[in-house]
């Protein structure tokens, strides 16, 4: 998996590329926590597969960044990632955005 980070008004922004699965769970989970906010987006564009691993790391920052007052919302996910999503209930708890401006605006 290919992850890059930038800054929005405050915000860690990051795109995903490729696979979110047992071979990448651990370098997503280091990224994310080593931002070392509760503000956060993840651009879901490019990623192609996620799997219960990555699932795992998601709800786990989801969890902890909304407890430090914050969130993880998800932008443009693929139509494959977002059944993924509604088959195992995290569109319940996930918040999803078409677009990277639409879900900085909701911080």
């Amino acid at each position: 998996m290919n992850i890059t980070q930038n800054q929005q008004g405050g915000i860690s922004v990051f795109a995903l590329k490729g696979r979110a699965d047992s071979v990448s769970a651990d370098q997503l989970d280091h990224t994310l926590r080593q931002a070392n906010t509760v503000r956060m987006i993840l651009d879901l564009s490019q990623l192609v597969y996620i799997n219960s691993a990555g699932l795992r790391v998601l709800a786990a920052v989801l969890t902890e960044n909304k407890a430090g007052g914050g969130d993880l919302l998800l932008v443009a996910p693929s139509s494959k990632i977002r059944r993924v999503f509604r088959i195992i209930g995290f569109d319940k708890f996930f918040r999803l955005f078409d677009s990277l401006e639409a879900a900085v605006r909701e911080f």
